[in-house]
């Protein structure tokens, strides 16, 4: 607790020139740093909010999955902005994209991260080897006291910290395994929280595009045989077959998976779809976050 109220402190002045409203907060205990932000919100309470929890009881991931967040074994956090996100093509779709960039760079440059490196799974996933490292879930709302487009959006974080014992079935890894020991908690809050946030911000302003470059040296799906399920509702991977497949060709400049099929090119977007390699590396879809 201690190392997060410490980064917390670190945060707040390395952001002050870009964010000067920012209100950096530390949790014990919540249900979910994400619901909490979005009741925030809906109070009229919009001013920037980063906001983490040493524990989550119950977290959320895409598709109403559970999200664990054990005290120590893994970072979670969210970030509350009013943001006009209408204007930009993507919206909070592609906004999702930005958010895990600026992670994967984040961590690159401050971690000793090993070969390959942290790759992107649209839509939503960071990497490593083939296995999830990390999170993202972003929700939005109606705010009283928002002008034009504006919404309450909620980016909610987390990131596998240490290896979880006695869950080898997980898709999952840590920046444990990707270092070589696990770094710590407030260490990497407070490497990856400024640069987040000028992220958010360059992104209502430029949207994705400008970041298409830098997403695709990381992009994971690149050239690889994909299944496309079509829903809001996590798919029964065993039964229910893809509503589409083939291979994956890039992300367009606004955030759209480009899939190449029998039909054609198709463009896929985020929260319409999951995506599943045909040959996955592991065949246990079950996780700690939501994919």
């Amino acid at each position: 607790m201690q190392a997060l109220l410490t980064a917390a402190e670190q945060i707040w002045l390395s952001t002050q020139a870009d964010c000067p409203l920012l209100s950096v907060e530390v949790l014990p205990r919540t249900d979910s740093t994400n619901t909490q932000l979005l009741q925030r919100g809906r109070q009229g309470d919009t001013a920037p909010t980063l906001l983490a929890a040493l524990e989550q009881t119950a977290g959320r991931g895409r598709q109403g999955r559970q999200w664990l967040a054990t005290p120590g074994d893994s970072l979670t956090f969210s970030l509350g902005m009013a943001l006009d996100l209408e204007r930009i093509p993507g919206g909070a779709s592609a906004l999702s994209l930005a958010v895990g960039l600026s992670l994967a760079e984040s961590l690159s440059a401050q971690l000793p991260i090993a070969s390959p490196g942290i790759q992107l799974k649209w839509p939503n996933d960071l990497w490593w080897r083939g296995r999830k490292l990390g999170g993202i879930l972003i929700e939005a709302t109606p705010a009283p006291g928002l002008t034009g487009g504006q919404r309450w959006v909620v980016i909610g974080i987390g990131l596998n910290l240490r290896e979880v014992e006695g869950s080898p079935g997980f898709e999952s890894t840590s920046l444990q395994a990707c270092c070589g020991d696990a770094p710590g908690l407030g260490y990497v809050w407070q490497a990856i929280s400024p640069h987040l946030i000028r992220t958010v911000q360059a992104f209502e302003r430029d949207g994705f595009a400008p970041l298409q470059a830098r997403y695709a040296a990381r992009d994971a799906l690149q050239g690889q045989s994909v299944a496309l399920w079509q829903g809001a509702q996590r798919p029964d991977w065993q039964t229910q077959p893809p509503a589409q497949t083939g291979k994956a060709g890039g992300i367009d400049w606004d955030g759209a998976l480009l899939v190449h099929t029998a039909e054609g090119l198709q463009r896929w977007v985020t929260g319409e779809v999951t995506v599943r390699l045909q040959q996955p590396i592991s065949s246990s879809p079950s996780s700690p976050f939501g994919s």
